[in-house]
């Protein structure tokens, strides 16, 4: 068989296959939705393993420098990481979790004493001028009363009750999920190396030569994106988040704390994140004192432009080089799609694509501005 014939053979077979799948989309897209569920604990063990490597990486450079500690610095650097981000999760919820719960009472308490006031005000208001009938009235106060006889355990706690008790199946199956995905992570961070090398073999007995250089080139622009990304990203967070809990404790602004992480973790995503951690600490302050709560939001964009025009600059720089038109675009698109973390990971997604489309176009460019020499 001559290689035409073989090349048209393969491009036959290619075609029907593209042809029976988009003819049974439905069941073969059921198939991937089943094939990636069961893969649930691989993907997000990789996934961490992913993020947790860039700071490894750099744990595993300053144990380097210690010379009795070299032999076990995988160990070591995994280790601490872990601990770290162990550290991280609980102050998160340490912090957050029980400032949450008393904002939440008190926003509670307070609806349920000034708002029926300031209803019971506005209908008499109304009904004095004559602009609402007095049956109205009596049945804006009546459901008003019902309302007040309503506690808050029995109007919320108790059908999140109910609904943790129907799901205890899902919540077992979730951490069990999350376990081995703990352990594969480990797996995954222990062994890199040992998976690069098997990759490699498989793409060289896969792939020609020439596409096994592409695909390594992606990945290696992928990977370089993501670690100066992530790392510039994570200092940037802890520099913001320390300056709000500094600023907000010094003004005497309450919740500095839960501001200062929100302010942090927020600050992963692009632009749409920091105006979020300020609307959402000046929500939590207006229940304590609403003047406050004017001057956390000034105090929180003044912090944002010095660090825009100083932090920013100097720390993370262009560290994706991405557009400001292309980060926008690529954290509503992965917002819609995957959520907040849909929102962080897609902006490097998008400089991974900018940047080899521009490298493809600047090569063209170069190869045809050279024929054109060549012809004249």
């Amino acid at each position: 068989m001559n290689s035409k014939l073989k090349e048209q053979l393969i491009l036959l077979i290619f075609a029907g296959m593209v042809l029976l799948t988009v003819l049974n989309w439905s069941t073969v897209y059921s198939g991937i939705l089943t094939v990636l569920g069961s893969m649930n604990s691989l993907l997000i063990g990789g996934l961490f393993a992913f993020i947790l490597n860039v700071p490894m990486k750099k744990i595993e450079d300053l144990i380097e420098k210690v010379s009795f500690l070299k032999k076990s610095k995988r160990a070591l650097a995994i280790l601490g990481v872990l601990i770290a981000f162990i550290l991280i999760v609980t102050g998160l919820v340490l912090i957050v979790l029980p400032t949450l719960v008393t904002t939440v009472s008190e926003l509670v308490s307070v609806s349920s004493t000034a708002v029926p006031k300031s209803i019971n005000a506005l209908t008499a208001f109304l009904q004095s001028y004559g602009l609402l009938s007095g049956q109205i009235g009596e049945q804006v106060t009546s459901l008003l009363d019902q309302l007040k006889n309503l506690t808050f355990v029995s109007s919320l706690v108790t059908p999140i009750l109910s609904g943790l008790v129907s799901n205890v199946t899902g919540i077992f199956s979730n951490t069990m999920t999350l376990a081995m995905a703990f352990f594969f992570t480990l797996a995954i961070l222990g062994s890199k190396e040992h998976l690069l090398s098997m990759t490699q073999k498989l793409l060289q007995a896969i792939l020609p030569t020439k596409a096994v250089k592409v695909v390594n080139y992606i990945g290696e622009v992928i990977i370089d994106t993501y670690d100066r990304f992530l790392m510039s990203q994570i200092v940037e967070a802890c520099i913001i988040g320390v300056l709000v809990f500094v600023s907000y404790s010094v003004s005497g602004i309450p919740y500095a704390s839960m501001a200062g992480i929100l302010a942090g973790v927020l600050s992963f995503v692009p632009y749409i994140g920091p105006f979020s951690a300020c609307l959402i600490s000046a929500l939590f302050v207006a229940v304590q004192n609403p003047l406050l709560a004017l001057w956390s939001i000034v105090l929180f964009q003044i912090i944002q432009l010095i660090e825009g025009n100083v932090i920013y600059p100097r720390v993370v720089g262009q560290s994706v080089g991405l557009p400001i038109v292309f980060t926008l675009a690529a954290a509503l698109i992965g917002g819609n799609l995957f959520g907040l973390l849909g929102m962080v990971f897609f902006t490097p997604i998008f400089a991974v694509i900018y940047r080899l489309v521009k490298e493809w176009v600047y090569s063209r460019l170069k190869s045809k501005n050279q024929i054109l020499k060549e012809s004249e």
